[in-house]
């Protein structure tokens, strides 16, 4: 079948491809070859393994949630992405890009991985790693696992073995440009010390919700295909900037960011289809709305006919001196 982009509002909206019985077996062998997390190991650097997601890998998502929970208790170190990069000084991050438009081509699934190591990354630079802020140009990747194509769209598992195997390309060294695919030939060495760590996520329905919403309480990032459609953003009744779900699609996005606020939890959900969502007077970028448990167990309803989504834990440059600083929450956060 030919594959023919659907576009609606300049961007395309299926280029996440439904898994075959091929995606799956690649998952599951992707799977088998991985192996528990190491709780003394980072993996900032090195070659990037698939991480099981068993009892040693719950574990340590409570162990990080613990840790972030008392952080955020605190109120005085904000982890969430977009501010950690605002608060960077200059010589500790390469780029002040972070989320934005996929345009024309079907390359969501390149987008969300690329965003999720984005993200991750920089609560890991909050929590004081010693690492890097760089961004990707999603394009390439993405295009890599097709053979340098730029038609037709691409799998979660494929992406994930991408990301996994090949690495990404900062913007430093191939550009920004999306919508063309430059030549990446002589970084692919590069690339590889930009690989992911990754752990599929098991479950469908409320129990993968459940999973995504720990994974992102304990500071990672999680990218996935659906078919269920967010149609825009309303602010709820604690005034916070939610998605609404209407329509359909064949799209991937990627999950980041925990919060609690009158006791309601929320994740925050990123798109690639640019700054469509408004900002709040929280100051999050445009592209991100947040999802309560409510609204994310309709939104994953549909992911399981993609395959599993993943948690992304990437690698970045050391850095020696990783830099202290206080991350202050935005002046109207809301708790």
């Amino acid at each position: 079948m030919t594959f023919e982009p659907i576009i609606e509002n300049n961007v395309c909206v299926n280029g996440c491809l439904p898994a075959t019985d091929n995606d799956f077996e690649l998952c599951e062998s992707l799977e088998v070859s991985g192996r528990s997390i190491d709780f003394g190991t980072v993996w900032e650097q090195g070659e990037m393994p698939i991480v099981q997601y068993d009892a040693a890998f719950i574990e340590f998502l409570n162990s990080r949630k613990k840790l972030l929970d008392e952080i955020r208790g605190i109120g005085k170190q904000c982890l969430l992405p977009w501010m950690v990069l605002r608060a960077l000084p200059n010589e500790w991050k390469w780029s002040n890009r972070l989320y934005f438009s996929q345009g024309r081509l079907p390359s969501c699934m390149g987008h969300a991985d690329a965003f999720a190591a984005h993200s991750t990354t920089l609560v890991n630079i909050g929590l004081g790693h010693g690492i890097v802020y760089e961004s990707f140009n999603p394009l390439v990747t993405w295009a890599s696992t097709k053979k340098d194509s730029l038609r037709g769209g691409q799998s979660v598992s494929e992406m994930a073995k991408g990301a996994n195997k090949t690495g990404h390309f900062p913007e430093s060294l191939v550009g920004k440009n999306n919508q063309t695919l430059p030549n990446y030939k002589p970084f692919l060495d590069t690339a590889k010390r930009y690989q992911a760590a990754l752990a599929f996520i098991p479950g469908t329905g409320k129990d993968l919700a459940n999973e995504i919403v720990a994974c992102c309480a304990a500071g990672l990032s999680v990218a996935l295909g659906n078919s269920t459609a967010v149609n825009g953003a309303k602010y709820d009744k604690n005034g916070v900037k939610v998605a609404t779900l209407r329509g359909s699609w064949a799209h991937a996005t990627h999950f980041t960011a925990y919060r609690v606020v009158n006791g309601t939890e929320y994740i925050g959900w990123i798109n690639s289809h640019g700054s469509i969502y408004g900002v709040s007077d929280e100051g999050e970028p445009a592209d991100m709305c947040w999802m309560d448990r409510v609204t994310l167990e309709k939104f994953v309803a549909t992911a399981s006919g993609y395959g599993k989504p993943y948690a992304v834990m990437p690698e970045s440059i050391q850095n020696p001196n990783p830099p202290r600083i206080a991350i202050p929450y935005p002046k109207t956060w809301r708790r």
